[in-house]
Order: structure tokens, then sequence, then C-alpha cells
């Protein structure tokens, strides 16, 4: 098995444009079938599991914490791994279900007929109905949406009423008065609605077929490398709603562990949950997982509240003190701050130690051997840079884990502003590698 420094070498020899992803196909991975925020680029993740392949045992097998849009299952899976993965967002775990199915070319007749069921539907009778929802969508665009929704829940398949889920996700992103400049909910002007004629059932119609066929092609890909037998992955997939500061759900331990957390509180950085807000409305939540312990729709904020760092410490001295014993970058990150500012970056601290615990959750899941691949990003609070990369690396070291390496990439075609009212975003990220033992 090689050593550690062959592969630190071997890790550090992937190229820049690599690293960037300017040379990755969109249709690889089935990774279009929706617009999820701040998904990973597959050929990245999939250039360092290739180069950490020959460490791993035969039989082995991923873990990711924060499985957003499962770019790195998909990828893993690819190399015969077993996946898993959770995610506290119930929308990530139905793109993730999806994305990690085998479909069968009867998934194309099976949209053709629900197509087909939706163009026979006179019905304007509204499905759904949640708080402001005419401030967020048209009348005919809700019609429309309603016309789909019963037809999707007339399939008995639940796989395929997944993948119509995702399908009917996107199209709500497009269709919605909801801006898609910014992962935040903003409602477009009312003169650009009023002058905006989108058709769901256009959207669907297109947004599907196309996602049946990256779907039928990564099960193509899939095949090629002999991982496909009577219609399913030759290995085990773990799918499962989750909140990693409270623990990981999955049923094994595991070789290797692929992320990207958020980097920072998601009210203040990438709002996924307002994100999934909407989509969320129409999709039945027992056609997701019937596992789910919290009130996800109940306001706006109500996933972000729940991710990491979203809620206020009660016990914040003793959290403070812990992480600045084991962090002495975060602890000089606060002492150059006035009184002020540190009242307004203590939503940092209370971050960093949910991160912290749910490091911890996922050390116990891990054999002794085992790589982790953390991609970070360091983002400003008070216009100071708060080193997420280093502080990674010093909370791993306070536990014993072992950094191999780092590679730096640029963050491309990033779909958020410069500034928030928070911070100034980020415009680079950081892979850092550890191994256990």
């Amino acid at each position: 098995m090689p050593t550690t420094n062959f592969i630190k070498e071997s890790l550090e020899s992937i190229s820049l444009e690599t690293l960037n992803g300017t040379n990755f196909n969109r249709n690889d991975f089935a990774r279009k079938i929706i617009n999820y925020p701040a998904m990973m680029v597959p050929s990245v993740q999939e250039s360092i599991i290739k180069n950490l392949i020959s460490s791993l045992p035969k039989n082995a097998s991923m873990i990711d914490p924060f499985m957003g849009a499962s770019s790195t299952l998909v990828t893993s899976m690819k190399y015969g791994i077993n996946v898993s993965g959770q995610d506290i967002n119930p929308l990530s775990i139905l793109i993730s279900q999806v994305k990690t199915n085998i479909y069968t070319d009867n998934i194309i007749e099976q949209f053709n007929a629900l197509l087909a069921s939706v163009s026979r539907s006179w019905s304007i009778m509204p499905e759904v109905q949640f708080k402001n929802i005419d401030k967020w969508f048209k009348k005919d665009v809700q019609i429309e949406l309603s016309q789909i929704s019963r037809a999707i829940k007339r399939s008995d398949d639940l796989f395929f009423r997944k993948f119509c889920w995702v399908t009917l996700a996107e199209v709500i992103r497009l269709t919605s008065n909801d801006r898609t400049s910014t992962f935040k909910m903003h409602v477009r002007p009312i003169d650009e609605i009023n002058r905006r004629a989108q058709s769901p059932l256009h959207y669907f119609e297109k947004i599907g077929k196309r996602s049946i066929n990256d779907l039928l092609n990564l099960k193509s890909v899939l095949t090629e490398k002999k991982l496909i037998k009577n219609d399913s992955y030759t290995r085990e997939i773990e799918v499962k709603w989750g909140d990693s500061k409270k623990g990981l759900v999955t049923e094994r331990n595991h070789n290797l562990l692929v992320t990207s957390p958020p980097y920072g509180d998601n009210h203040t950085t990438v709002t996924y949950g307002q994100f999934s807000y909407l989509p969320l409305q129409w999709i039945p939540e027992n056609d997701i997982d019937n596992t789910i312990d919290f009130d996800y729709l109940s306001v706006i904020q109500s996933i972000d509240s729940n991710s990491l760092g979203g809620k206020k410490a009660t016990n914040y001295s003793e959290i403070e003190e812990k992480l600045f014993s084991k962090s002495k970058t975060l602890k000089s990150f606060f002492n150059k701050l006035t009184k002020d500012e540190k009242i307004k970056a203590k939503k940092v601290v209370v971050f960093l130690n949910d991160l912290d615990i749910t490091i911890d959750n996922s050390l116990n899941k891990l054999t002794n051997e085992a790589y982790l691949v953390w991609t970070v990003g360091n983002r400003n609070v008070n216009n100071r840079e708060v080193q997420n990369d280093k502080i990674l690396r010093e909370l791993m070291d306070s536990k014993g884990v072992n950094h191999v390496t780092d590679l730096k990439r640029d963050i491309l075609a990033k779909r958020m502003p410069e500034k928030n009212n928070f911070s100034s975003t980020m415009n680079k990220e950081k892979i850092l590698i550890f191994k256990m033992g």
C-alpha cells in the first residue's frame, strides 16, 4: 500500500486546471438536474479520490456529513466505493436519493405518460396553500404547478415520484417570483413579474427529459465499469436525513470522508434553506424521509436556523474558552476585534463550535487509517479574514488527526454577491487532506 508521502506527492501533482474545475463537463454525474447552491465540482473531487483509491481497502466506504447535491457520493460510486451521505436539508436528501438511484429505460415511458396526464388536466384548483403564496407565484403558475403536482402524486412508483419532485423543484426555481441571481429569497419587482410569461409545464418537460438523459448516461458509465448488476449499484448506498451536529446516522464505519461544510452560519453565507423553501412547499414530506424531526416549512429561515451556527448559544463563554484552547488562530482573530465587533462575531464562534462537534461525530464513524478530505473557504467578518483552513487544521490537530497536505483552488462562476450585509464573500477555496492514526 502506498506511503503517506507518496500520496502527498500524488495529490500535490494535481493540476490547477483540474482543481479549478475548468475542464469538466456539466453533463457529468447528473449535475444539471437541479441548480443547487454551491455544488462541489465533480472533477475536483474525482481527481482526489482517484489519487487516494490505491490507499483504500477493496471494499472501501465513503461518508459525507454535508452531502448537499451529492457530488461526492456520485463521484465515489464511479470508483466502486460504498457511499453514505446525510444532510439537514430535506431537499438535499431528495436530490441525493434520485442521483444515487439506478433508473431503467422505463422512466422514459413513465415520464411521457405523466406529461400526457398533465396535458389532459383542466382543474384550476390550487394544490398547496402557504403564507404569501401569491407573493411568490402568479396565479397561472400556481395552476400549472398544481396540475403537475397532482399527476406526480398519482404515480405508485416512489422513486419515479422522487425524480419528478426534483424536476419540479428546478421548475419552481425558474418560474416563481423569486430572483434567481442569489440563493436568498428576494421577490422580483412587480413590473418584471407582470412581464414574465413562464409555463411550468414547458420547463417540466424540458428539464425532465434532459435529466432522464443525464441519469441514464450516469448509469452507462457505471455499467461500463461493471458496477451495475440487475439494475442496481453493486455496492452499498446510504442516503439519510440527519443533523450532523447531533450525530451521524450511518450504520457502518468508513475509510474515507469527503465533504465541504458551510463556511459560516447559513444566515450570512449560502442560504441553503431559503433556496429550498419554495420547492419544499410543493413536495410531500412522506416522499422524502419520514425521520425528519423539525418543521422545516414553519418559517423561511427554519432550515438555516437549524444548521451549523444557526442558533444562539446559552453557554457562550464556555464555548469560547473551549475553542480558544484548541485554535490559536481563532483566539488571535478575536483578540484583534473591538468590543462591538466581538458581539457581532459571536456567530463565528457558535458556528465553529457546531463544526467542531460535527468533526467529533464524524471521527467516531471512521476507521483507524481513514483519509479525510475537507473543502473549506476563508470568509471575512468585520473586514477581517476568518481563516477557516487554519482553524480546521488546529481543530484536527487537537484530536490527533494528521495533516497530509493542502490544495488551493479558485471558485469560478460563483452565483453570490461580492458582499452581503455581514461580510465579504469568498472567491477561493482550500482542500485539506488529513489521515487518521
